[in-house]
């Protein structure tokens, strides 16, 4: 895949990420081959100043609209994250030479170690220790458990969940996984099932987690027959897409007790809801949506663009490439 941008001429390259400081740029830029230049637009810009600056770049970082983005001369968008499921349209599949990247790798291991945090805390019985320290009750939760020796299923083995998978095996844990090719080898997983078999895949577990991308394959994958499969006393993580699950089931399975517990940093619709029966839930530990924000995450965030930045000016196809062809019907 070539870029087929003139050599002769720099690169334009448009930053609309605010976290992104000048060392940051000033990597971007030796990314391109140090003939870049490089034009800054505040992520709360208005539709005709991203319109303005879009016009004139060839390479963009940042979150602009996709209708902006179909009409734009940009021949690679670098976005911010690792959900795209809004450039999924026919505009931009269309729409050639445009590459689109996006930047799950910077994301993955903050999220898993969350992810980690979230089950170690409910089998420790912290949400329920932390609401107790307001009225200072002094009392003993007995009937801790340990992820030592417990079985976790993760639901997506990608590049997030293959993460939260080898921190489980380090933890001392079982780890099966559900990916879209089962025959696929994901390390640190004892055997892979496909989606037809997710309802098996669950039964077993202790602990199941969501770490699915985003889009209409699997919107509501992790159903009511999912959840009424899993074990009684089995504890659920989404930390992929809150779309992914079936939001009411699961509200229901907590509030009868078949679920011990649940950790969740997506949701159905976010901001969640006041209203959520999930908030007062004293085994539930909501985030909003906040576990792959580290505090060195910009610098990780470069260095993912950095790489296919580099990718890109060369000719070669970046590694982060994603399809932005919609889902058929």
């Amino acid at each position: 895949m070539k870029s087929g941008r003139d050599s002769a001429r720099p690169l334009r390259l448009l930053i609309a990420v605010d976290a992104f400081g000048d060392d940051h740029i000033r990597d971007l830029c030796e990314a391109a081959g140090g003939r870049a230049v490089c034009d800054r637009l505040g992520q709360d810009a208005s539709a005709a100043e991203y319109r303005r600056a879009m016009a004139a770049a060839d390479v963009m970082v940042g979150w602009p609209d996709p209708d902006l983005l179909a009409a734009s001369p940009l021949r690679l968008l670098l976005l911010p994250s690792a959900g795209y499921e809004e450039y999924l349209t026919p505009e931009l599949a269309a729409k050639d030479p445009l590459v689109v990247c996006n930047a799950g790798g910077a994301y993955s291991e903050g999220v898993a170690e969350h992810c980690v945090a979230m089950m170690l805390a409910l089998v420790r019985h912290l949400p329920e220790y932390l609401a107790a320290m307001e009225p200072r009750r002094w009392e003993h939760l007995h009937r801790h458990r340990r992820l030592s020796g417990s079985t976790a299923c993760v639901i997506g083995l990608g590049t997030l969940g293959s993460a939260i998978a080898r921190r489980c095996a380090a933890l001392g844990m079982s780890v099966v996984g559900v990916r879209k090719h089962a025959d696929r080898h994901s390390p640190a997983v004892s055997k892979v099932f496909g989606p037809e078999d997710l309802v098996r895949a669950v039964a077993g577990a202790d602990h199941v987690v969501g770490a699915l991308p985003g889009g209409a394959a699997t919107r509501g994958l992790i159903s009511r027959d999912v959840f009424s499969a899993m074990k009684p006393g089995a504890y659920f993580c989404n930390v992929g897409r809150g779309a992914s699950v079936d939001e009411e089931a699961l509200v229901e399975r907590l509030a009868g007790g078949s679920l011990a517990g649940a950790g969740l940093d997506v949701f159905a619709a976010e901001p969640l809801g006041s209203d959520s029966p999930l908030w007062s839930m004293e085994n539930v530990i909501v985030t909003p949506h906040v576990a792959g924000y580290t505090w060195d995450y910009a610098d990780e965030l470069c260095e993912v663009f950095a790489t296919n930045l580099a990718a890109h000016v060369t000719g070669e196809p970046p590694p982060d490439v994603i399809d932005v062809s919609p889902p058929a019907p």
